[in-house]
């Protein structure tokens, strides 16, 4: 995705530690250490604090940018974090014991249907019992995000959000003011559904939930490939 090659130097000004937090306690209480599939890792926050417990990390973006700062951060530390560009709609050629999708990769899913398929993938590509940690953002949060505007001084940008033509959906306009991105301008969408809906989609899926946390803005679910289903 082009335009997060745009924000990669800038991206960890988003990223909201209590929810890190929050997944890294769920790691801990319902995997073990092995392997990991990091999906939408931006920066490698996650994926490094999951080299750091010892796991086998695999991260991927859509972000070539963003996977290259995953590099550097990592051979820095001495790790050897597997990188790959990844698109959850893809099938995945390996098995995991956990995966994890963070900070609103499954709202720029474009429809339940593509959540679906991605959560599907994601099945398919886990060991017997493995664990599936995702978070949405609620519906109120994205609703309210109509009309929200900001001027960041020290990264030069202008963030603007209005109401997408979808139900529960929204249109981040970005623009950048620095001197390397000459008045770029991005646009990221971002949609969500009732949370009832996800879990009608991963308990059809074949996904029994473990546990879940509501936060202001989003759930997170932790949720296991059934035992007796390959």
């Amino acid at each position: 995705m082009m335009e997060y090659d745009y924000l990669a130097n800038f991206y960890d000004a988003f990223i909201d530690e209590e929810v890190y937090e929050q997944y890294l306690d769920y790691i801990n209480k319902y995997s073990t250490i092995g392997s990991v599939l990091d999906i939408g890792c931006g920066t490698g926050n996650l994926s490094l604090e999951l080299a750091r417990l010892g796991y086998d990390v695999v991260a991927t973006d859509l972000s070539e940018n963003m996977l290259h700062i995953v590099t550097q951060r990592a051979n820095s530390e001495g790790f050897d974090i597997e990188v790959g560009v990844y698109d959850m709609l893809d099938p995945i050629d390996y098995n995991f014991d956990l995966i994890v999708a963070s900070m609103d990769v499954i709202n720029h899913l474009s429809d339940l249907e593509d959540v679906e398929f991605g959560f599907t993938n994601i099945y398919n590509s886990l060991k017997s019992n493995g664990v599936f940690i995702f978070d949405v953002l609620s519906v109120d949060f994205i609703d309210a995000f109509d009309g929200y505007n900001e001027v960041d001084k020290e990264y030069n940008f202008r963030w603007k959000s209005e109401k997408g033509e979808k139900p529960h959906s929204i249109i981040h306009t970005i623009k950048l003011n620095d001197e390397d991105s000459d008045g770029q301008v991005i646009k990221i969408h971002e949609q969500t559904h009732e949370y009832i809906e996800y879990e009608k989609i991963f308990e059809k899926v074949g996904f029994t939930l473990l546990d879940s946390k509501s936060l202001p803005e989003r759930k997170i679910f932790v949720i296991q490939k059934n035992e007796n289903n390959n």
